[in-house]
């Protein structure tokens, strides 16, 4: 049985803070060992009260007092309209929360849950974090920080709270600065699994991630606010990567205003585009002049988004009643490897091919001239290999890969197979108008039925981008490497996207043959680690590396 520990330093109301206990009794814990973890720094006498019973009437709660921690006296913080967090505080909390992270260490525990005091969320919530099977992964949970402003998540991208992820190359415009932050709010309403810079308040962390420094101390030489950003930038220096899920949003009582829409939150669950906290509360900070600032704004944001589109591009391509699925794929003495079985199972879900023979020896290209036969196909022979040089090799086989006007694209190796799952989704996913990009788990197989995870591989723990739409108009960008330079542009997740639970299998590291060429080719082309780390190339021939069970998922 998994054990969890769910951990909260808390400083609350107490008519907020029952709420909360309440619902974290009632969430489905199947086979999960549960403990708590809470630290009492209430100003409240009541709250406290509120701990000392939950700690009586349930199994395994540690109460902790911030006398334990050397405080001699709590320390009062305002809340009129929006919370005043004081630096003193926020050193106060860190060193809270480092006491839990440390426990949960000790204790070997499987998971930590971290969540605020003022969060109510569905009863699936930690279960489905859990099987998203990540190392840290927030829930999501929308707030209007001031009364009467828009709702936004406690997720984002870059910095201190960027919601766009700024190319240092380009500079810009206010209009395009709108509109990204826009387009990341309107990407977090749709239902599924996001790669993010910064999250926190209602966190899963993975027993793996547990296993590295992590803390929510200060980091000396970055001036962010809020012990939560260092925490992210630390996790992410150390190689974990955070997400959000959008499935199961939180309900976040910022304001004991919004108490009386609890009730109506776990009958219904929270919709961030139709929720209204609290009508009077919001009415109160209106103008008076209300329809006129609003008629002026509708107009403005026309305007914004007309320039917008206009810059972004021209014309979007939309064809999906009879949209067709090209892949491109470079290929090099792929015959009694794993092309075969790869094109055949291609072969039930994809109408074109584009394929760069980069100077084969064997007989890959006729091995693809008899399987492609009933296909429309297109293979471009290299006289001399490209790989040397591979973002050469890659911008080839972009070029000759739109020179067919395709409508979908999909970049595979000739070692990878999607789960037979994709075969039946895959229609459905083309015709979804407001998407340009689907991204996909690549599982790197070290042995039949198990793939490998730890630190240098771990590739699966990140969404990437393997099936696009190919817009005529749009900009595409290359990074110049001459190794691991990405097999389509790097600029493509500009556009919209999702990821999709389809697993892809990367069989290129099954055969102890496949393993040692690829630790000599590595090696060769790029022996200080230039382009990749030297490290995980050596790692390729480690004798007992850590496998897990890859599980199929066999969908009807």
């Amino acid at each position: 049985m998994k054990r969890i520990l769910i951990g909260s330093p808390i400083k609350q109301k107490t008519n907020i803070l029952k709420v909360f206990l309440e619902n974290l009794v009632k969430m489905n814990y199947n086979d999960l060992e549960v403990s708590y973890f809470f630290i009492d720094d209430n100003t409240e006498k009541e709250s406290s009260k509120l701990l000392e019973r939950f700690s009586h009437d349930n199994e395994n709660v540690i109460l902790k007092k911030y006398k334990d921690y050397g405080f001699k006296q709590n320390e009062k913080y305002e809340t009129n309209d929006t919370h005043n967090w004081k630096k003193s505080l926020i050193e106060r909390i860190t060193i809270f929360k480092d006491s839990i992270i440390k426990y949960a260490q000790k204790e070997n525990y499987d998971y930590l849950f971290l969540v605020d005091s003022d969060i109510v969320m569905n009863k699936e919530t930690i279960q489905h974090l859990i099987s998203r099977e990540v190392d840290i992964i927030s829930e999501i949970f929308w707030t209007s920080w001031n009364p009467g402003d828009n709702l936004v998540p406690q997720v984002w991208l870059q910095d201190e709270s960027s919601l766009y992820i700024r190319d240092w190359d380009k500079q810009y415009t206010d209009i395009e600065k709108k509109q990204l932050n826009k387009d990341f709010i309107a990407k977090m309403k749709i239902p599924g699994i996001y790669e993010v810079g910064g999250l926190g308040a209602c966190t899963l962390i993975s027993k793996n991630a547990l296993s590295y420094p992590l803390s929510f101390k200060t980091i000396k030489n970055v001036s962010f606010w809020g012990e939560d950003r260092h925490f992210c930038i630390r996790a992410k220096s150390l190689g974990l990567n955070l997400y959000v899920d959008t499935v199961y949003p939180a309900y976040h009582i910022y304001r004991e205003s919004y108490l009386p829409g609890v009730e109506n939150y776990l009958q219904n669950g929270f919709d961030p585009n139709h929720f209204v906290y609290n009508p009077l509360e919001r009415r109160k900070t209106q103008k008076n002049n209300i329809k006129e600032n609003f008629n002026k704004l509708k107009v403005r944001l026309k305007n914004i988004y007309k320039e917008y589109t206009k810059a972004k591009f021209l014309s979007r391509r939309i064809i999906n009643k009879n949209s067709t699925i090209t892949l491109s794929m470079v290929v090099h003495n792929e015959e009694k490897r794993y092309l075969k079985e790869m094109l055949e199972h291609t072969k039930q879900y994809v109408d074109n091919y584009v394929i760069i023979d980069d100077a084969s020896t064997d007989n890959t290209v006729k091995l693809c001239e008899d399987i492609l036969k009933e296909k429309q196909y297109k293979i471009i022979k290299n006289a001399k290999s490209m790989f040397s040089n591979e973002y050469l090799l890659r911008k080839k086989q972009w070029e000759e890969t739109i020179n067919t006007n395709p409508d979908w694209i999909i970049f595979l190796d000739a070692d990878e197979i999607f789960e037979d799952k994709i075969i039946k989704d895959i229609k459905y996913m083309i015709k979804n108008d407001e998407v340009d990009a689907y991204c996909f788990r690549l599982y790197d197989m070290w042995k039949p039925g198990y793939y490998r995870s730890d630190k240098y591989w771990c590739a699966h723990n990140t969404y990437r981008p393997f099936l696009i739409r190919y817009q005529p108009k749009f900009h595409y960008k290359f990074i110049k490497s001459k190794q691991h330079c990405g097999r389509m542009p790097k600029n493509v997740l500009r556009l919209n996207y999702i990821n999709s639970d389809i697993k892809l299998k990367h069989l290129g590291w099954l055969k102890d043959e496949d393993k040692k060429y690829k630790y000599d080719r590595y090696l060769k082309l790029d022996n200080e680690g230039k382009y990749g780390n030297i490290e995980q190339y050596k790692s390729i021939l480690d004798k007992e590396p850590n496998l897990i069970k890859f599980e199929e998922d066999n969908e009807n």
